[in-house]
């Protein structure tokens, strides 16, 4: 007896659940609203569109604050240049241990470890060159621009907002389709 009490409570609540979850979709697909935020986390330097606002795909409509992305991008491509440059240097001595051994004038072991040394070197320069990647497409992140043509229909988003994806994605602008 108590079990089902306990069941047919549970049922009730995820039938309401569910019914406010539909009722508030509707609502939103009705009103052709889309929030749009961040794909990054920042700070939020700038809201370039005000409400009533006609937009087309590609408008920028707000920008972090883009000193932290410039600073990690530019770290990744000086550490880029460096493993660059180690991976040429491996390269050479890869080569010319091969030479000394071919011509015995040294040891299997000196070889092997010229082979490790370049896959370090070569692993080094991949794992840089994907971290500037990265720190690319967090920079170009940092631009919310429309994904579409609509009409700006709030913009609860502000500068100094603090945008935290790891938290809740916080609506920056919601626009109507047209």
């Amino acid at each position: 007896m108590f079990f089902k009490k306990i069941a047919r409570k549970s049922c009730l609540f995820i039938l309401l659940a569910v019914f406010f979850i539909l009722v508030f979709s509707n609502e939103q697909a009705k009103a052709g609203g889309y929030n749009l935020t961040f794909a990054v986390s920042g700070v939020v330097s700038s809201v370039n569109v005000k409400v009533g606002d006609k937009v087309k795909v590609g408008t920028v409509l707000a920008v972090l604050d883009l000193t932290p992305f410039t600073a990690a991008k530019r770290a990744a491509k000086a550490t880029l240049d460096l493993a660059k440059l180690i991976l040429t240097q491996s390269e050479v001595k890869l080569e010319q241990a091969q030479k000394l051994f071919n011509s015995l004038s040294t040891s299997g072991e000196e070889l092997e470890n010229a082979i490790a040394e370049h896959a370090r070197a070569l692993s080094g320069y991949e794992v840089a060159k994907t971290q500037v990647e990265i720190t690319t497409w967090h920079w170009q992140q940092a631009t919310l621009k429309s994904p579409f043509d609509g009409i700006v229909a709030a913009t609860p988003g502000y500068p100094g907002i603090v945008i935290n994806n790891d938290r809740v994605n916080i609506p920056i602008i919601v626009i109507n389709k047209k």
